[in-house]
């Protein structure tokens, strides 16, 4: 008989769970903030044996590094954010071992679920995938979806170079393509000697995209409702590049990228802004903040000032589209809406 969400956290509870949730080192909240509602998808966390393996190898950020649950909460409540959904960053849980990445996945999974769990309502989770493994995969989708009754899926732009689209991973598509599944896609580039690498990794946010695209991915498995980290990195710009991808998907290229979702994390700025508008409708954009790299005020400002956006433009970017994608949140924003 398969566990239940309740049984699990039981069991987690009873085990001294609790124990594995770390204090607080660093974060202030503000003398009067303002009442919460703004709903972030793209915020990091990291389980304490995430911590362990990038302190062992000597990578990831070290603010990323020192994340806590309260770290989280004190930064919400300052920037005035109802909920965060929860995601794992880069540098990833894949390091070319199977058995380490599906070790790394579930505990980033049933972490997180205690903090959903124990902050009602402050709280989603966007499972963490043990790809390019599709075995292993499937397995962990199963028991995110079924025991853990997450909110979505995180997964990387790329996995030692096999991209979202290639046909390698068509049976995870099409099992999260059964499932409706949201999946936030964010992309990876690990080389800090690299003075460019920021370019490099939202390139590989359009890279993947495009693999989508080119493999009809989008087209064989249209349920699946994809998020697109910092505002879907270069896809705007490279639109009208893209005509050869769109041979083969019969709606058009246009319609595709229309129906993706895209975050505001570290994408606020006036250029970046004006771009992105362009491709998508308002509906498509997402507050996102790519916490602890960047915070919710700084985000907020930069959509207020550089993206002329109305008023009720603003709210839906920062709240209503998200309760309108994750339909079960709304009940834990009454008081607030």
């Amino acid at each position: 008989m398969r566990a239940t969400r309740r049984e699990f956290l039981t069991g987690l509870s009873a085990m001294g769970g609790a124990a594995l949730l770390p204090n607080p080192s660093w974060g202030q909240v503000a003398s009067s903030p303002p009442q919460p509602f703004r709903v972030d998808v793209h915020h990091h966390f990291a389980s304490p044996g995430f911590v362990a393996e990038m302190t062992n190898r000597s990578i990831g950020n070290p603010r990323y590094r020192q994340w806590t649950p309260q770290v989280s909460l004190d930064e919400m409540d300052e920037g005035a954010v109802a909920t965060s959904i929860l995601s794992s960053s880069r540098p990833g849980v894949w390091y070319g071992d199977a058995i380490l990445a599906r070790r790394l996945s579930r505990e980033l999974n049933e972490f997180g679920t205690r903090v959903v769990a124990d902050h009602p309502g402050r709280f989603g989770l966007f499972a963490t995938l043990p790809l390019p493994d599709v075995d292993d995969t499937l397995s962990e989708i199963e028991y995110a979806y079924d025991v853990l009754d997450v909110d979505g899926v995180a997964v990387m732009s790329n996995y030692d170079g096999v991209y979202l689209g290639d046909p390698k991973l068509a049976p995870v598509m099409e099992e999260l393509n059964r499932r409706r599944a949201i999946v936030y896609a964010h992309p990876i580039r690990e080389d800090r000697e690299n003075p460019i690498n920021g370019i490099e990794l939202i390139t590989d946010t359009t890279r993947t995209i495009a693999s989508l695209l080119y493999n009809r991915t989008v087209v064989d498995y249209p349920d699946i409702r994809f998020i697109f980290a910092h505002g879907g990195g270069t896809v705007a710009a490279s639109s009208s590049r893209m005509g050869g991808l769109a041979q083969d998907l019969p709606k058009g290229l246009m319609y595709e990228l229309q129906k993706f979702y895209y975050d505001t994390g570290q994408a606020y700025s006036r250029p970046l802004l004006a771009s992105y508008k362009a491709l998508v409708p308002v509906a498509q954009i997402l507050f996102g903040t790519d916490f602890p790299f960047r915070g919710s005020l700084v985000t907020a400002q930069g959509l207020a000032e550089n993206g002329g956006f109305s008023n009720v433009e603003l709210r839906a970017i920062e709240r209503d589209n998200a309760l309108r994608l994750f339909p079960g949140l709304g009940a834990e924003f009454a008081a607030s809406g």
